[in-house]
């Protein structure tokens, strides 16, 4: 539909027909009634496997997540919308690490993806669903299969191997923030031991295409706070930088911890150094590969949880020149982790 802007008579008109009712709420008007109609869609059984409702309703979250600081709530309207459908497909090994697939591609590098539409926005919905349970500290609200087997290393592509990672990750905020609350302290240390399993077997056996093609440390005396990272291509950037966020979640729920004694500041001082590398790493990996916006969105994920346990005046000024510019540039909201941040460092400084 093409518009032809007005006539000479000041009248709105759309591939040649007249529209006198046309004006500056139309749009608005328009678009509150299409948001009414996609939730009263989205709870029809009959509609549980149209794509184009769960697309729109991902689409619509990512903007809700968006807006949420400037209204100063996150309604989720949409995040409810795309439980509701997931939750209906009565498939809870969709989000599972052994059978969950990748785009499938053609062996020619620069094929498009001929992956069905439905299935895509459910990795969306999985990805948004991982940034509000960090953001928010809470836990994984779509269904996770239940029999995940993480020692499972099988050969499989960058697409296959990332979502992988997705679902561990998604595990694991199911671990630290749900169920893993409920189990005893025995349960607890064993399905810790589970998860940590995948950790320790990528670090023995990853697949080459994510080792990073180039590798520098940071050097805070040239002004470089975080470390030069490259990879192949953003889906391994993903993948890299879930496995760190993944390590926060196992670093902080580790049953091993000692809360009290002799050894408690100890192991807090390590654990507190292991989280500021962390951060250091997610941001690297986004300056490193800047070709995809949304690593700029992980990193920022990970700064939010863990960014006030930095304590360099120069490597905080850069996390907030990151976030600045995340902001300017994406649209991400970062205005209040900024601002929470300063809090939480002047804070520290207090005797």
């Amino acid at each position: 539909m093409a518009c032809r802007g007005t006539s000479n008579t000041g009248v709105a008109e759309v591939s040649g027909v007249k529209l006198p009712g046309l004006s500056m709420d139309t749009a608005v008007r328009y678009h509150d009634i299409c948001i009414s109609h996609l939730l009263e869609l989205s709870k029809d059984p009959n509609e549980q496997y149209n794509e184009d409702i769960i697309t729109a309703a991902t689409i619509l979250r990512f903007y809700e997540q968006i807006d949420a600081p400037s209204i100063g709530i996150d309604s989720e309207a949409y995040l409810n919308t795309v439980q509701f459908i997931v939750h209906n497909q009565h498939n809870d090994s969709f989000y599972s690490y052994n059978t969950i697939q990748g785009p499938s591609r053609d062996l020619h590098l620069h094929s498009m993806p001929s992956a069905s539409l439905r299935h895509s926005a459910f990795l969306i919905a999985m990805r948004q669903e991982i940034w509000s349970g960090f953001l928010n500290q809470r836990t994984f609200r779509l269904p996770v299969c239940t029999s995940n087997d993480y020692t499972v290393f099988d050969s499989a592509n960058d697409f296959i191997w990332t979502n992988r990672i997705l679902v561990w990750c998604a595990d694991l905020l199911k671990f630290c923030f749900g169920e893993g609350k409920s189990l005893s302290p025995a349960m607890r240390a064993k399905r810790w031991a589970e998860l940590k399993a995948f950790d320790i077997m990528w670090e023995a056996h990853k697949p080459i295409d994510f080792k990073p093609l180039y590798f520098k440390k940071a050097d805070p005396s040239s002004g470089k706070f975080f470390p030069a990272i490259w990879h192949q291509n953003p889906c391994q950037v993903v993948g890299a930088q879930h496995i760190e966020l993944s390590r926060i979640l196992l670093a902080v729920s580790d049953p091993k911890l000692s809360r009290l004694g002799l050894a408690a500041r100890s192991t807090n001082m390590a654990l507190e150094e292991e989280l500021r590398s962390i951060v250091r790493r997610l941001v690297g990996l986004a300056l490193s590969n800047p070709q995809c916006p949304v690593v700029f969105v992980d990193a920022a994920v990970g700064i939010s949880v863990c960014g006030e346990y930095l304590t360099d005046p120069g490597e905080q000024g850069a996390v907030l020149d990151f976030l600045a510019d995340l902001e300017f540039h994406h649209a991400w909201p970062t205005s209040a982790t900024s601002a929470a941040l300063r809090e939480a460092w002047q804070t520290r400084l207090q005797p």
